[in-house]
C-alpha cells in the first residue's frame, strides 16, 4: 500500500513537468530542440531553438552518409562526438530559455541517422549520439533508440511521427495529410481521429543539398532560386523515377544510403547547374505528389512541415503536381521546423508512462531509458 501510494504521488508530481525533444534529420545541418508541456488532452510547444553542428563534425557526418563507409573506430568516435554535440546544445537551450532542470521529466533523443537498413536479413538503423553522454552531461533522463525498437516490432524505423501527427492534427470527420520535407520526405494520412498511417515518399532536400554542397560550394539552393532558372532534363528525370523504391507500395522507408550524390545520373551532372537543380526539384516534387495523390480518399487538406518548406520553388512544384491544397503548419498553430523535435519529446513521454505506440498492426513500447541517477 505504501509503495502504491508513493508511486501515485510521484506520478502526480510529474504531471506538470517538461519534456525536451531533439531532432537531427537526414539533412544533418544541426540539432533542433524544443521544450514541451504535455497532458493527455494537449501538447504545447513552450520553446524552440536550433543549434549547428561544429563544422568538422558536420563534415564527418556528411562523409559517412554520402559514401556509406564507416569503420568501427570511426563509429565509436562519431557516436561520442555527436552525443557531446547534443548535450552541449541541450544545455545551451536550457540556459537561454531559463528552464530549470528540476522541471524536466526526460529528453527524447533522436540521434543522428548514419545508416538505415530496415529490409536486410538482420534489419537495423544506426542512430549515433551516445545517450549515456547526454544523460551524464545534462543530468537528465534520456529516452533514445526509437527506430530500432520500431524495427524490432515489425516496422521500418521510419517514419516515426504518424501517431504524433494524429495526436496534434487529427480532427473528427476530417481527412488530412501531413507532409514533412527534410532530407527525406514523408507523409502521414489522417482519416478522422482514429485511422492513420505514414510512409516515406523519397528524397526531400537530400539530392538538392548534396549537389549544391559537392558541386557549387553552397549549403543549399535558397528558395529554389537556382532551380527555377533551369530546364528539366526529362531523360534523366525518367531514369531516376525508374528506381525500384518508387515502385514499392506504401508504407515504405528510405534514406541517404539510396538518395545521395551517387544517385544522380552522370548524364545529368554534365548539364548546367540550373538544369541539374531544376531536374532534381522536379524529381522530388514528383515523388511527393505521387504519394499524396495515391490515397484512396483524397484528403481535405495538406499540411506542410519540415525545413524543406522554405524552398518556395519546390513547394510550388509540389502544389502544381498535387491534387490537394497545401498549407504550412504555421496556419494550424505549429512551427513547421519544430514538429519533428516535438515528436521525440512526445514519444519520450509515451515511453516514460509506458504508453505503447502503434507499429503497423502491433503495439509496443518505443525507446530505451538511460537514467541520470542509477
Amino acid at each position: 500500500y505504501q509503495i502504491s501510494y508513493y508511486l501515485k504521488i510521484q506520478m502526480r508530481n510529474y504531471s506538470n513537468k517538461i519534456f525536451i525533444g531533439t531532432m537531427s534529420g537526414t539533412s544533418h545541418d544541426g540539432i533542433d530542440i524544443c521544450a514541451l508541456s504535455i497532458t493527455n488532452k494537449k501538447t504545447e510547444l513552450l520553446k524552440f531553438g536550433s543549434y549547428k553542428y561544429p563544422d568538422r563534425l558536420r563534415k564527418d557526418i556528411s562523409d559517412v552518409i554520402q559514401h556509406q563507409k564507416l569503420s568501427l573506430n570511426k563509429y565509436f568516435e562519431l557516436n561520442k562526438k555527436i552525443g557531446v554535440a547534443f548535450a552541449k546544445s541541450i544545455n545551451k537551450f536550457l540556459v537561454k530559455n531559463c528552464i530549470d532542470k528540476n522541471n524536466i521529466m526526460a529528453v527524447g533523443l533522436s540521434g543522428q541517422t548514419l545508416f538505415h537498413a530496415p529490409k536486410e536479413k538482420y534489419p537495423f538503423s544506426i542512430q549515433a549520439g551516445d545517450p549515456k553522454i547526454v544523460s551524464m552531461k545534462c543530468e537528465l533522463d534520456v529516452v533514445s533508440d526509437f527506430r530500432n525498437d520500431h524495427i524490432s516490432l515489425g516496422g521500418e524505423g521510419a517514419p516515426l511521427v504518424p501517431e504524433f501527427h494524429q495526436n496534434i492534427f487529427a480532427r473528427q470527420n476530417s481527412s488530412l495529410v501531413i507532409l514533412n520535407i527534410g532530407g527525406i520526405s514523408n507523409f502521414t494520412f489522417l482519416d478522422g481521429k482514429e485511422n492513420f498511417y505514414g510512409s516515406d515518399c523519397g528524397p526531400g532536400n537530400a539530392l538538392l543539398d548534396a549537389y549544391c554542397q559537392n558541386y557549387l560550394n553552397l549549403p543549399y539552393d535558397k528558395n529554389g532560386e537556382l532551380a527555377k532558372n533551369g530546364k528539366v532534363h526529362n531523360q534523366s528525370l525518367e531514369k531516376m523515377l525508374q528506381h525500384p523504391f518508387f515502385k514499392k507500395r506504401h508504407p515504405k522507408s528510405t534514406g541517404k544510403e539510396v538518395f545521395n550524390i551517387k544517385f544522380i545520373p552522370k548524364q545529368l551532372l554534365r548539364k548546367s547547374s540550373y538544369d541539374v537543380l531544376a531536374t532534381l526539384t522536379e524529381l522530388t516534387a514528383s515523388c511527393i505528389a505521387k504519394s499524396l495523390n495515391s490515397q484512396k480518399k483524397l484528403p481535405d487538406q495538406g499540411i506542410l512541415c519540415g525545413g524543406g518548406i522554405k524552398n518556395k520553388f519546390l513547394v510550388n512544384s509540389i502544389q502544381r503536381l498535387s491534387k490537394i491544397d497545401l498549407a504550412s503548419s504555421n496556419e494550424f498553430g505549429f512551427n513547421p521546423q519544430a514538429i519533428e523535435a516535438m515528436a521525440f519529446g512526445w514519444m519520450a513521454r509515451q515511453r516514460i508512462y509506458k504508453n505503447p505506440l502503434y507499429v503497423r498492426d502491433k503495439k509496443g513500447l518505443l525507446g530505451k531509458i538511460t537514467r541520470s541517477k542509477q
